[in-house]
């Protein structure tokens, strides 16, 4: 039984979405009915946070990939591109100043 949770658990389906309070309630309904020991149910609830946690961290990293992406592709100014600009115009300023004070 615990290894059919551990592969699920590992697969992901619903690590994502699960907490661990719930996580720890499961694991404690399957150590009341002397499914797994008090010491499986530890490591299979630290295991299955773990992949949790890489999961969530990985998935982050998709959409953050995806969304730099995205704005790469629109075309669509970026801060930077912006500052650099306003450095340029503050520079034109100050020699159109220069030009005209002669």
């Amino acid at each position: 039984m615990i290894e059919s949770l551990r592969k699920i658990g590992l697969l992901g389906i619903g690590v994502l979405s699960i907490t661990e309070e719930k996580l720890k309630q499961v694991v404690d309904e399957l150590v009341e009915r002397g499914e797994v020991s008090k010491e499986e149910g530890k490591t299979l609830v630290h295991e299955l946070m773990t992949e949790k946690t890489r999961q969530m961290q990985e998935f982050e990293e998709k959409i953050s990939g995806g969304v730099q992406n995205a704005i790469e592709r629109s075309k669509v100014a970026s801060k930077d591109d912006l500052l650099r600009l306003a450095d340029k115009i503050a520079e034109l300023e100050k020699t159109i100043q220069k030009l005209v004070e002669k």
